[in-house]
């Protein structure tokens, strides 16, 4: 009896779809667990399964002091470009307007950043298309700190930058709807 329910759950959508599916219509104690293992030994599943599993990520060494490691990117709010700067060690953030997203102007950002916090070692950034990368070899070794990059369409491997973007975009629109100043949202901290 439960081959035959299992059979008629698995439709080969994947394992996660197949559950989604169980759980709409039926429960026994161990489904899931009975499920996973139905759908594994599924040849027609296995034959096509993705070739290409995703990378493990690896996490980033926590520096031993504020702003030491840093990271940027780039984001857009209803019609504005910004800067987002991230210190690895507190998880502190800053958010700065951009009037164009030249390798230059965010330089000049960066600059005021490095001038104000002076431990920088490392710059973890995601590239954009309008930013150079020759600039910013040049503008590492004339300021003495290590330069990485990621590429826009793995923005998971500068998670943490990709989380200040979500959170300084919820605080920024939170802020606009309730027509209050953006600076005094800090305090959701």
């Amino acid at each position: 009896m439960r081959n035959e329910i299992l059979s008629q759950i698995h439709t080969h959508i994947g394992i996660e779809g197949c559950l989604k599916r169980a759980r709409e219509c039926v429960y026994w104690p161990r489904m899931n667990s009975e499920l996973r293992d139905y759908i594994s030994k599924c040849d027609v599943c296995q034959s096509l399964a993705m070739k290409q599993p995703k990378e493990t990520l690896k996490s980033h060494d926590v520096p031993s002091r504020p702003w030491a490691k840093i990271g940027t990117d780039l984001f857009t709010l209803s019609g504005n470009d910004y800067l987002i700067t991230v210190d690895y060690y507190s998880s502190f953030f800053e958010v700065d307007r951009l009037y164009d997203t030249s390798s230059k102007t965010v330089i000049n950002k960066l600059k005021q950043h490095f001038a104000r916090w002076e431990s920088l070692k490392q710059l973890s950034q995601t590239m954009d298309r309008n930013i150079r990368p020759e600039q910013f070899k040049q503008f590492s070794k004339q300021w003495d700190f290590q330069h990485k990059t990621s590429s826009p369409g793995h923005a998971q491997s500068n998670g943490k930058v990709e989380n200040a973007v979500k959170t300084a975009k919820r605080l920024m629109r939170k802020a606009k709807k309730s027509n209050s100043d953006p600076y005094n949202c800090v305090t959701e901290f």
